[in-house]
């Protein structure tokens, strides 16, 4: 299920175009060989410098901070808005590690809750959908999910052609299998063979098969897939959470309870069921949700808030 991805092929990438991106690379290979708090500071440095100088990112966070935490002072969305910038910085550094850190050390890092709700869910023969969402530590999530869960991940293509084919180089490696994000019947064929798919539907992807939902207070366009493939294979939907912890802990990799009465077969209320349930995990830990991307640009007025 992986031929909607390119394999990698060094050749493609040695023009002058990609020296930027080999650079940054080495310097994520270089940080990943470093004690973890140095990680941990150097993700900081990187996510500071980001605020600064990306201004239309910081613009688009700003916006998303205001429009879900309207009860916070301006003084504390501000906070909020550079925290957020520090914990994208971490996941850059996560990145790394995720992809060159040995599994001795990330098994260090790693605490586990709930994975009885996914063996429950294969001992039923049931197929499993991973609700996931675009948390700042997305990348070593996975990696660290792996460990417990075999899954295909359900993935878009990167912007970057040589970032692209590093990172899925490095998903081949770790997980059972990619699916393109667009490919229902690769996911579809994967469930109906009760084995597990990751995928994370809270990016906003137009007016086009999606419904308009309650997400943290604003109207969200969601995708409507997620009741569709529930429907079709008769699935777990198990949602799973990532979170960076304090200090040099690690990463806490946590599954909830499977939805119940899902679907209902009422659009509507299906996506936000689904919105509800990742809402759960980004109000506890509010800094660590990916606000650089423009979750609300659709709307039932047409009019994008971040212009």
């Amino acid at each position: 299920m992986t031929s909607q991805f390119a394999d990698f092929q060094l050749k493609r990438f040695l023009t002058p175009r990609f020296w930027p991106t080999w650079l940054g690379l080495g310097a994520m290979w270089l940080a990943a060989q470093l004690p973890y708090a140095i990680q941990l500071w150097l993700g900081k440095q990187v996510g500071t410098l980001a605020f600064y100088l990306l201004k239309n990112k910081r613009h688009v966070a700003a916006v998303n901070v205001q429009l879900c935490f309207p009860e916070l002072s301006a003084d504390e969305q501000a906070q909020l808005v550079k925290e957020t910038f520090h914990s994208v910085g971490g996941g850059i550094i996560d990145a790394g590690f995720s992809w060159w850190g040995s599994d001795r050390r990330l098994h260090a890092l790693t605490h586990v809750e709930g994975v009885e709700h996914v063996t429950k869910a294969f001992e039923e023969n049931k197929g499993i959908l991973l609700l996931g969402a675009h948390y700042t530590s997305l990348l070593m999530g996975g990696r660290l999910m792996a460990f417990e869960v075999p899954f295909h991940a359900v993935a878009k293509r990167a912007h970057n052609p040589l970032f692209d084919s590093v990172l899925n180089h490095y998903r081949r490696k770790h997980f059972a299998g990619l699916i393109n994000h667009t490919n229902m019947r690769g996911m579809l064929k994967a469930l109906k063979k009760n084995q597990a798919c990751w995928y994370a539907p809270d990016q906003d992807l137009g007016y086009e098969s999606t419904v308009f939902a309650p997400f943290i207070g604003m109207p969200a366009a969601t995708l409507t897939a997620t009741a569709r493939i529930a429907r079709a294979t008769h699935c777990a939907i198990i949602p799973v959470d990532f979170e960076r912890l304090p200090g040099t802990q690690g990463y806490r990799i946590r599954f909830r309870a499977a939805l119940e009465n899902f679907p209902t077969g009422d659009e509507v209320a299906d996506a936000g069921t689904i919105n509800a349930a990742i809402e759960e995990q980004v109000r506890r830990i509010p800094n660590q949700y990916l606000w650089i991307h423009r979750r609300f640009k659709s709307q039932p007025d047409r009019i994008s808030p971040y212009e």
